[in-house]
C-alpha cells in the first residue's frame, strides 16, 4: 500500500536543472556582508581574490532559480538522486501526526551532503582558470568532498586539517 512507503527516490531523469535561491522569498532581504577592515558592505572586488565571479554573482543574486551547469549535473548523476526517507519510528516516538522525512546523503563518494556544493565550487573555479584550491577541514568531510570534486573537474587540491581535529582524530590523518 502506498501509504506504507518509507523510501522515495526521484527518477534520474528528474534530477533538478536549477538550484532554488531562497532570497526572493524571504520577508526581508539579508543584511549585507561587511568587510572586516572597513566595516562597509563588501563588493565583488573584495570577493574576487577568494571566489570565481560566477559564485559571487550567485551569492548576491535575487533570482529565484539558478541554472545548474550540465557538467555539474552529470557529476551529480554519479551519486544522485539520493533517497528521501520517512522517519516513521521517530513519528511514532514523538506521537505526532506530522510526517517526518530526511534525505540520506551517505551514498555520495564523500559520505555526506558536502559534495553537493563542492562540485559546483570546483567547477566554477576550473572554468575561471584556477589551478589549485586550498581549504581546511575539521572532521574531514569537507576536505574529502572538495578533494573528490577537484579531482573530478581537474583542479589540484590541498586540504589542511585544523589542529584540534588533527589531535582528536589521528585515524583521519
Amino acid at each position: 500500500m502506498a501509504s506504507d512507503q518509507t523510501r522515495f527516490l526521484l527518477p534520474e531523469n528528474e534530477i533538478p536543472k536549477q538550484w532554488y535561491n531562497i532570497v526572493p522569498d524571504l520577508p526581508t532581504p539579508p543584511t549585507p556582508v561587511l568587510h572586516p577592515g572597513t566595516g562597509q558592505p563588501v563588493g565583488p572586488a573584495d570577493l574576487l581574490p577568494l571566489f570565481p565571479m560566477e559564485i559571487i554573482k550567485q551569492e548576491v543574486s535575487t533570482d529565484r532559480w539558478i541554472d545548474i551547469p550540465d557538467p555539474v549535473r552529470d557529476a551529480y548523476r554519479l551519486f544522485r538522486p539520493s533517497p528521501l526517507i520517512r522517519a516513521r519510528r521517530l513519528e511514532k516516538l514523538l506521537d505526532t501526526p506530522a510526517h517526518i522525512y530526511y534525505k540520506y546523503e551517505g551514498g555520495s563518494p564523500s559520505g555526506s551532503h558536502k559534495i553537493n556544493t563542492a562540485l559546483p565550487q570546483a567547477f566554477y573555479n576550473k572554468e575561471e582558470g584556477t589551478k589549485r584550491i586550498t581549504t581546511e577541514t575539521g572532521a574531514g568531510q569537507w576536505g574529502t568532498a572538495l578533494s573528490i570534486a577537484c579531482q573530478m573537474v581537474g583542479v589540484e587540491c590541498t586540504v589542511y586539517m585544523v589542529k584540534v581535529s588533527f589531535a582528536q582524530k589521528p585515524h583521519r590523518r
